[in-house]
């Protein structure tokens, strides 16, 4: 089979733009973005732990649901808030 090899020429009209953020704003979006890590692996260790215990299956499937709803409940917010983060970042970076 022949090897294909694609040539990529650089135009500067097609330069990928960067884009400046406050420092603030990232600050913040990261702080949100670490507080969703901790959820979520804060989710899946109680959720291993369901799976390693000795209940019963359908025990199990309840615990699991009412686990993976708090979750979502729980994380919500923040979400939201990161959205809107994203919204404002995105104003800023095109002068919206």
């Amino acid at each position: 089979m022949p090897s294909i090899r694609k040539t990529f020429v650089a135009r500067s009209d097609d330069a990928p733009q960067t884009r400046m953020y406050s420092s603030e704003l990232q600050a913040l979006m990261w702080e949100i973005l670490r507080t969703l890590s901790q959820i979520d692996a804060e989710h899946h260790l109680r959720l291993d732990e369901v799976e390693r215990s000795a209940t019963e299956d359908e025990l199990k499937v309840y615990v699991r649901r009412k686990l993976t709803a708090a979750h979502r409940e729980r994380r919500e917010p923040y979400v939201t808030q990161l959205e809107k983060l994203r919204q404002q970042q995105h104003r800023q970076s095109f002068g919206i």
